[in-house]
């Protein structure tokens, strides 16, 4: 009887390590899936063009960027085409200097750095570098990017950034060598050539911009201001422009800093002011935000200012190929298809409300537009729109869900 009772035991044991054995294996099996899974979503281990692995970032694209969204374009319009680059949010994107079209783009959250063929749909993953709480980016035309987030502690931090090509493989992806640059940036923004910064860091109710080398080093103190907050862009002939963020139915201005650190009036006193210079002639657009959207235009420095007949915001414009000559200063405006509700801008960058937009090609200097395309069904709420050399595609954000979009412009 005891012998019979031992032997019990010793099977109940050997169940119950049987049992336990197999639900580690399924446990670890799961945890295996659900990190595969995600490293999948993020495109780890990718290599392969458009349209191989459901649910991967790759598939995202694939299943969009090779098909126009649902929607035409205007009869006799050009054959414009709008398609979706990824539906996962993105922090930052831009596109890369000669050769074939190649957009480059900032996954947000993780940081990983990918490049896509506007001609060829054929994707390629950069970086194998994870760089968490990643939610805003800036692409350079060379090797470098400057990404932007939060830490543990709320603090802003900002880190430029430089890919290495992998030692191993063609396809396998480098790693980002980062250099934390200083805390509580407000505004950063680079030189065309992305081998200087400016940025501007507030202290108390005030603002110091610096002019620095692309990683940080080599910092000059530019500009001085009373007023903290600032939005900067940088003009290929080396003109530093600061705006003022704008808010609805508040006064705000545009200046050039020059070299000593003066500050040259661009524009003065509009409501609601956005604005957008040309990068290479002094015509400039910008916004009017009070009660009602209204688009400006202005030649010169010596032009009076014209109403464009279209409605929307500087944010949503970008200009057509850099040229000087008058006759081609061409825009390309995202226009809210609706009336937007009163305060929107001020609800628009808090996230608030949305447009829905189609984009409308303005001539500025004939103060005369037409409609590019509309999207149909699909509602787009065009933010941060940047355009090609060669004036053939525009990259833009939906600010519904921070997926990246792209307009090609010409058939």
């Amino acid at each position: 009887m005891k012998n019979m009772t031992v032997r019990y035991l010793l099977i109940a044991l050997i169940v119950v390590i049987l049992s336990a054995l197999g639900g580690w294996y399924i446990f670890l099996k799961r945890q295996q899936a659900a990190i595969s899974e995600n490293d999948v979503g993020r495109g780890a281990g990718l290599s392969q063009p458009f349209g191989a692995q459901v649910g991967s970032t790759y598939e995202n694209i694939v299943s969009s960027l090779s098909t126009p969204v649902g929607g035409t374009p205007p009869e006799g319009g050009g054959g414009a085409r709008l398609s979706q680059v990824g539906k996962t949010p993105t922090a930052g994107y831009g596109f890369l200097g000669g050769g074939p079209v190649q957009l480059r783009f900032i996954e947000r959250g993780s940081g990983y750095v990918f490049d896509a063929s506007a001609e060829t749909y054929s994707l390629e993953r950069r970086t194998k570098t994870l760089v968490p709480r990643t939610y805003e980016a800036i692409v350079t035309r060379s090797e470098r990017v400057i990404m932007r987030g939060v830490d543990e502690e709320g603090t802003i931090v900002t880190t430029a950034g430089a890919i290495i090509a992998s030692t191993s493989t063609a396809q396998e992806p480098g790693i980002l060598s980062q250099t934390r640059l200083l805390d509580d940036i407000s505004f950063i923004v680079m030189s065309p050539t992305g081998e200087e910064s400016f940025f501007i860091v507030k202290g108390g109710t005030e603002a110091s911009g610096f002019r620095a080398a692309w990683d940080g080093t080599k910092q000059k103190k530019v500009l001085a201001s009373a007023l903290a907050g600032w939005q900067s862009r940088w003009l290929p002939n080396d003109t530093i422009v600061i705006v003022q963020n704008a808010a609805d139915a508040v006064a705000g201005s545009a200046y050039r800093v020059e070299k000593n650190g003066a500050l040259s009036p661009l524009i003065r006193n509009v409501p609601g002011l956005t604005f957008l210079p040309h990068p290479r002639s002094s015509a400039v657009l910008y916004g009017e935000s009070a009660g009602v959207l209204s688009l400006f235009a202005r030649i010169d420095d010596k032009s009076t200012s014209i109403e464009l007949p279209v409605r929307t915001i500087a944010d949503k414009c970008v200009w057509g190929p850099a040229t000087s000559t008058r006759s081609a200063l061409i825009a390309f405006c995202a226009v809210p298809q609706t009336a937007p509700p009163a305060n929107f801008l001020d609800r628009w960058y808090r996230g608030e409300v949305h447009t829905a937009d189609a984009w409308w090609r303005v001539d500025v200097s004939a103060n005369s537009a037409e409609l590019l395309y509309t999207p149909g069904n699909e509602t787009l709420d065009v933010e941060d729109p940047t355009i090609d050399e060669g004036g053939s595609y525009i990259a833009f954000k939906n600010a519904v869900d921070k997926s990246l979009w792209l307009l090609r412009i010409k058939e």
